[in-house]
């Protein structure tokens, strides 16, 4: 055998050990679980037409399609700038649960959502002179800069009227993000979670929504 020939077979006798051994050690990898490959996980979006009120599951990568608005996919908490109206993606979960409350036979609407601040003054005031100060007051009706009514994120349902209607809601609200928050207003309603998370223990009342105050 020549000298050229020999070099050819040594070269490639080496490339092939080379070859093998990076062979061995991505297989090792991959069995040994170091090399993985994890597909994304993509959360429900619930969106509702809001000119068909049909209301189905997409993903939050796909979106909703026009017409369609999203109930979103958190709790929905207010910004620092105060609004003039209710959250609108609150507002479409409503929607949407009102449609599902009809069919299953019951009429839930919306008595009272968004206030002003000097109606919500107007109205704890008015519950300061029935409850006879402002901590009992405090329980029903909170003071202007607190209340979430004036923030766009709360809403009484059907308050004074149709009970068994919002207590549906109660019961099925959690679907579109809507919980009824304490427990001496069956009519007060919050987008505290959500679409589809389980909603929180109910505080006792208003007054338990409260901070704190830190202890010196």
């Amino acid at each position: 055998m020549d000298k050229k020939l020999s070099n050819f077979y040594f070269w490639g006798a080496g490339y092939l050990l080379l070859v093998c051994a990076i062979l061995t050690l991505t297989s090792s990898k991959v069995t040994d679980g170091e090399i993985q490959i994890v597909e994304k996980e993509v959360a429900p979006l619930l969106c509702f037409n809001v000119e068909t009120s049909e209301l189905r599951t997409s993903d939050t990568e796909s979106g909703c399609l026009a017409p369609e608005e999203s109930l979103g996919t958190e709790p929905i908490n207010h910004t620092d700038v105060r609004p003039t109206q209710i959250d609108r993606t609150f507002e479409v979960r409503f929607l949407a649960a009102q449609v599902a409350a009809k069919e299953a036979g019951f009429n839930i609407r919306i008595t009272s959502g968004f206030r002003t601040q000097q109606l919500q003054e107007s109205l704890h005031a008015d519950a300061v002179k029935k409850y006879g100060s402002e901590e009992e007051a405090s329980k029903w009706v909170l003071p202007k800069e607190i209340s979430h009514h004036t923030w766009g994120t709360a809403i009484d349902v059907n308050y004074p009227g149709d009970r068994k209607a919002a207590k549906w809601l109660e019961e099925s609200g959690s679907t579109f993000g809507l919980c009824r928050v304490y427990k001496n207003e069956w009519w007060h309603f919050e987008p505290v979670i959500a679409p589809g998370e389980l909603c929180p223990p109910m505080m006792a009342n208003a007054l338990e929504s409260l901070p704190t105050p830190e202890v010196k």
